[in-house]
């Protein structure tokens, strides 16, 4: 860890690794450059199955995905099911419910969401 933090220069590298033991909390910390990669990695390898390569985009399977919430991705990774109270405002895109748990990404979530919010596009 000392050898990242002196590549980044001390200031990447902390706020990184602290996010990391965030993860189990639920709502992300601020992202970073090194956490929205890891999140587009695992977007990549875990999510293209169903979701668009574009999270703005509907995929084959699931839809559009950057205007989830932290705790709606939680839930879903976690259980394929959306919270037993949904967040306010907020109206699920489709009823199917093809979501596979994914429990192993739990870690991971934090990340996920991450890259998925920097692709946000800004509605006009």
């Amino acid at each position: 860890m000392l050898f990242l933090i002196k590549l980044f220069g001390g200031l990447i590298a902390p706020v990184f690794f602290s996010s990391l033991l965030y993860a189990k909390d639920p709502a992300p910390l601020v992202p970073n450059p090194l956490l929205i990669e890891k999140g587009r990695k695992l977007y990549v390898a875990n999510c293209l199955r169903c979701h668009n390569k574009d999270p703005n985009i509907k995929g084959s399977i699931g839809p559009e995905i950057v205007d989830a919430p932290y705790e709606v991705m939680y839930s879903k990774v976690m259980t394929g099911k959306y919270p037993d109270s949904l967040p306010k405002g907020f109206i699920p895109k489709r009823k199917s419910r093809a979501m596979q748990a994914l429990p192993r990404l739990k870690n991971d979530i934090p990340a996920i969401w991450a890259y998925v919010q920097s692709v946000k596009k800004k509605k006009k």
